[in-house]
């Protein structure tokens, strides 16, 4: 289980901060120097304060520089994190402006580079991960850790007087059809697009309503001219994701005996990228998507086709009866906390 340390940085309290800010930006526009050739001249800080731009990246790179310093090094697939590997113990460092989660193989040296921290930076240690970007964090008996977003749910529910409303088996029914132009035009659009971002952010612990919440939200890249051109676009994205997952599961120290498998639905996109003669019936598709076809050659990735019927991706595309739904959603492991202690 992670620890949770935030930065209260080496600057200002807060309320100084914001006093400050408010005097440069009254007088920053009637306030000139000038040098001694009448060069305009303007004021440099020496220390970044919090509330403006540069601050976060400010502080960001001092906190770089001292975890470069005691032997980290930069993630390639994640900029906000850092791992120190060596023989006997392993640390992973994770960074969200002042907020930052360790973890590792070593309590007794998870504790010491606290202590370096403290010792570098004013931090205050909140113990035990439990909380992090609204996401609370469980640990099941097991060792499992279970995502849940609960409490800002409720939250927004409130936001949109919604606490009372009737609960529903799945997202959306399978005859729905939705059109832009039904109902009323809403007079201030920005409330609905502030619920809809938050929804955005409910998606990461709640895959299971990732389509309803961008159904008709977001257009397609690319026009396909065949389902099967379509189903090929899809599969080069998820095998994209899958290569960015493999490199940062290796950088964490961590591998599998087993070949990544990207399971698809559609036996001839399947078939397109495992053989090479079918390439000449999508010569208009983009060819960067063919790096499909090379990762399968060089045997490192693995594309086989699931029937419909277990195809857990569809909780992603489509609405689906609330057996199935119910059932693909186990199966994506989106459990109540009660079902994983």
């Amino acid at each position: 289980m992670g620890r949770l340390v935030v930065g209260r940085h080496d600057w200002l309290p807060r309320g100084a901060h914001r006093y400050l800010v408010a005097i440069l930006r009254r007088h920053s526009a009637r306030y000139e120097q000038f040098g001694p050739n009448g060069e305009r001249l303007v004021c440099r800080l020496t220390k970044a304060l919090y509330g403006l731009r540069q601050a976060p990246r400010a502080w960001f790179d001092k906190l770089k520089q001292f975890l470069v310093f005691t032997g980290f090094t930069v993630s390639k697939s994640d900029a906000s994190l850092f791992v120190r590997l060596s023989s006997d113990h392993t640390i992973y460092v994770l960074v969200y402006v002042d907020d930052i989660v360790i973890t590792g193989s070593s309590v007794d040296e998870i504790n010491c580079f606290v202590h370096m921290l403290h010792n570098q930076f004013a931090l205050k240690d909140m113990g035990k991960l439990h909380y992090f970007l609204g996401i609370k964090v469980s640990q099941s008996s097991s060792g499992s850790i279970h995502l849940c977003q609960r409490k800002y749910i409720r939250e927004l529910l409130a936001r949109s007087s919604m606490t009372n409303a009737r609960s529903v088996h799945t997202p959306m029914i399978t005859s729905s059809l939705l059109s832009k132009d039904e109902g009323e035009p809403l007079v201030d659009p920005t409330e609905y697009r502030s619920i809809a971002g938050a929804l955005q952010y409910i998606v990461l612990t709640r895959p299971d309503i990732a389509y309803v919440v961008n159904q008709c939200s977001k257009k397609q890249q690319v026009v396909s001219r065949s389902t099967v051109e379509a189903e090929y676009q899809s599969l080069a994205a998820a095998a994209s994701d899958v290569s960015w997952l493999v490199s940062l599961l290796t950088e964490l120290n961590l591998s599998s005996v087993d070949l990544p498998t990207v399971w698809c639905d559609n036996s001839s996109a399947v078939a397109v990228a495992a053989n090479p003669v079918l390439h000449s019936k999508f010569k208009h598709v983009e060819l960067d998507l063919f790096f499909v076809r090379e990762k399968v050659t060089r045997g490192e990735l693995v594309v086989s086709e699931v029937p419909a019927c277990d195809q857990v991706a569809d909780v992603l595309t489509k609405p689906l009866s609330a057996s199935m739904f119910t059932q693909f959603c186990r199966r994506l492991r989106v459990v109540l906390l009660e079902e994983v202690r």
